[in-house]
């Protein structure tokens, strides 16, 4: 009787040996831009972190599916979507302008002391932000600076697919 060892051998050789990563799959022409694109989509984005935190149950302010104007959203946008769980798709360049900004909100000395910084970003039932709230301590320098960034970001775009369009939240995390 003979005894080979070439399958599970083999087994373990498929599951350990080759090199790659794990939960990863690009084909041979994947760009460094698609590569991007991909980690943009998952709400992560260099060292920017977006998540959708929660609705506002106070805010009874509501725009039905006919009140909003519906964009085509991109490949990338509706990745966001589906991980982010949010009625509003957030454009695909925002996490890109935002990590833009990192050296300007970041510059002082005194901001330089701080490894990261988060903020409740607040989009209103127009998809526009409509404000925010520090949850981090930051000096006021920060604060203003993130202030005017908040500002230049584009509004979301809704999502089709659903009867009424409200405030959430968003909670955006900036490491250095």
């Amino acid at each position: 009787m003979k005894i080979s060892i070439f399958p599970p051998f083999f087994l373990l050789l498929m599951a350990f040996g080759f090199p790659g990563t794990l939960g990863q799959a690009y084909s041979q022409e994947t760009t460094h831009s698609e590569v991007v694109s991909l980690e943009s989509a998952l709400g992560k984005y260099h060292n920017l972190n977006l998540k959708k935190v929660s609705g506002d149950p106070e805010s009874s302010k509501i725009s039905m599916a006919n009140e909003v104007e519906y964009q085509e959203l991109t490949e990338v946008e509706k990745e966001i979507v589906l991980e982010l769980g949010s009625h509003w798709a957030w454009p695909e360049n925002t996490l890109e302008m935002i990590d833009s900004y990192s050296p300007f909100l970041f510059r002082t000395k005194k901001s330089r002391a701080f490894e990261e910084v988060k903020v409740l970003l607040y989009v209103n039932e127009k998809g526009r932000v409509s404000g925010f709230d520090m949850v981090s301590e930051v000096d006021r320098g920060l604060e203003q600076r993130l202030d005017h960034m908040i500002r230049k970001l584009p509004s979301c775009k809704p999502v089709p697919g659903f009867n009424s369009y409200g405030f959430e939240t968003f909670e955006l995390t900036i490491s250095k």
